[in-house]
């Protein structure tokens, strides 16, 4: 199978979002205590970004010679974030509607009232509101959610494919093929 690692990859970070949620839930961040859920985008961006360094390095450590190309690189890391994304929504549908239902609506309410504390009006709070009511919608956790995470991925691809890529230096490199007359 030509994307085993990948795939090993893949459901290592989306073990990473499902541990990562259920503790905080479990901590009561998805509760009562949103000051400290709110930092929960990052922790998994670090995640996912540690998943595809680690398959991009696999990758190159396969490679005779260790070497990689930055698109060879690149489509390891699209893989995986792709197969993450595309497994992590249908978890984060079952969270919010069956394990912690109404999280989200508890949320935008602890936001909304930040907003209001700090001075904010009913139309500058009209836009904060808009992606609350579209985060909470089947569509949204099971197809935009994904892809924005898979966007966010290949950000990260990018990013690891530049900095792991090797290429053989041009003494290690084989002669070129001979031209035919």
């Amino acid at each position: 199978m030509r994307f085993k690692a990948e795939f090993k990859f893949a459901l290592l970070a989306v073990l990473g979002l499902i541990g990562w949620t259920l503790l905080a839930w479990q901590l009561g961040w998805h509760t009562d205590q949103f000051e400290r859920a709110q930092h929960g985008k990052q922790v998994m961006a670090a995640v996912y970004a540690i998943t595809i360094w680690l398959a991009v390095r696999h990758r190159r450590d396969q490679q005779q010679g260790g070497y990689l190309q930055f698109g060879e690189g690149f489509q390891t890391g699209v893989i995986v974030s792709a197969i993450a994304a595309f497994l992590s929504g249908p978890f984060l549908a079952v969270y919010s509607r069956v394990l912690n239902p109404g999280w989200l609506q508890r949320a935008w309410e602890w936001q909304k009232a930040g907003l209001i504390a700090a001075g904010a009006k009913e139309q500058d709070w009209g836009r904060h509101e808009a992606i609350a009511n579209v985060s909470q919608t089947l569509v949204f956790q099971l197809l935009l959610e994904p892809i924005r995470t898979l966007i966010m991925g290949m950000i990260l691809a990018t990013a690891m494919a530049a900095l792991l890529r090797r290429v053989p230096e041009a003494s290690e490199a084989a002669p070129p093929p001979p031209r035919q007359a």
